[in-house]
């Protein structure tokens, strides 16, 4: 049986290490983007390591969500807002021209406001929309988008016939 001498030992192992060293932190300088690849390592501009990345005092994460109850699969119904008759349609009274949160489009004449902010004809008519200011205050002179009815005339019969 071949014995190593101690100093013989402590030589191969400071040998290893270094060796090691070697590999791991004495990359060639190449261009920027190209890989060369030794071992199990592949070295770019930037030196990996094989411990866990961390990245200024945060932790690695799973990249998968465990096994559990989906976070997804909720949604509200839609509310259907937005305009509902375009301009220049005859409308009747009651009927509603705009739905909204807010208001977006503002009342002008012939044209009520519900509770909700929706638009609705007063008189029966035609829909007209049009762009002004709303009232006459200095902090709102603003250009808006206004909704009207303009009330349909009837149509006068002249020259007709008696049967």
């Amino acid at each position: 049986a071949h014995r190593t001498s101690p100093p013989t030992l402590l030589l191969l192992l400071a040998v290893a290490v270094l060796v090691a060293f070697a590999i791991t932190f004495a990359v060639p300088q190449n261009k920027i983007g190209a890989g060369v690849v030794r071992g199990n390592f592949a070295a770019t501009n930037v030196i990996r390591t094989c411990g866990p990345s961390v990245s200024r005092g945060l932790s690695a994460m799973a990249h998968k969500k465990g096994s559990g109850s989906t976070e997804n699969g909720r949604d509200s119904q839609s509310k259907r807002l937005g305009l509902k008759v375009t301009h220049g349609k005859v409308v009747p009274a009651g009927s509603i021209i705009f739905r909204q949160r807010g208001l977006t489009v503002h009342p002008g004449k012939n044209v009520g406001v519900g509770k909700d902010n929706t638009l609705f004809a007063t008189k029966t008519g035609v829909v007209q929309f049009s762009n002004g200011s709303v009232n006459r205050a200095k902090k709102s002179k603003r250009i808006r988008k206004i909704a009207h009815i303009i009330p349909a005339e009837p149509v006068a019969e002249t020259n007709v016939e008696q049967l």
